[in-house]
């Protein structure tokens, strides 16, 4: 039996379609209202962003974006400077863009999850991954460079 693969993007996407369909299918109690919540959009806007560049970079680069693939360098720079994970970084910003456009209560427990589901099933293997490719740097950036910000 072969296993669903659902990558980072696809999740973002499935928890953004489940918050907004509990958030109009369960009575919530709204922890932000109109007009505050449209705030959310910077969030959004922030988080797409996030995501465009590194995507770019990896890509004029000439190394994988794919979290399977195998790396050809190690990114340090721009938002790699910040965080070590700036596409996930920017996926859990857009979810809070979300939750609080959203505003409900309901549709804050998608961001946590995100951030279990991706440490555990992605993040932990690609560390071990740039570990076993890049060694010692790898080491050295990581003492540097946090995992999430």
């Amino acid at each position: 039996m072969s296993r669903i693969k659902i990558y980072p993007p696809l999740l973002t996407l499935l928890l953004i379609l489940t918050m907004a369909a509990l958030h109009y299918a369960l009575p919530r109690p709204l922890l932000i209202h109109p007009p505050f919540n449209s705030l959310g959009f910077v969030l959004i806007a922030a988080g797409v962003s996030m995501n465009l560049w590194p995507a770019w970079w990896f890509r004029s680069n000439q190394t994988t974006i794919d979290p399977r693939g195998n790396a050809i360098y190690l990114a340090q720079e721009g938002l790699y400077r910040v965080s070590r994970n700036p596409m996930y970084l920017g996926m859990l910003i857009l979810l809070l863009g979300v939750s609080i456009y959203l505003g409900s209560l309901i549709s804050f427990l998608a961001p946590p999850l995100f951030v279990w589901i991706v440490t555990v099933r992605f993040i932990r293997h690609e560390e071990q991954a740039l570990l076993d490719c890049f060694g010692d740097e790898y080491i050295r950036y990581k003492a540097r460079v946090r995992r999430w910000v």
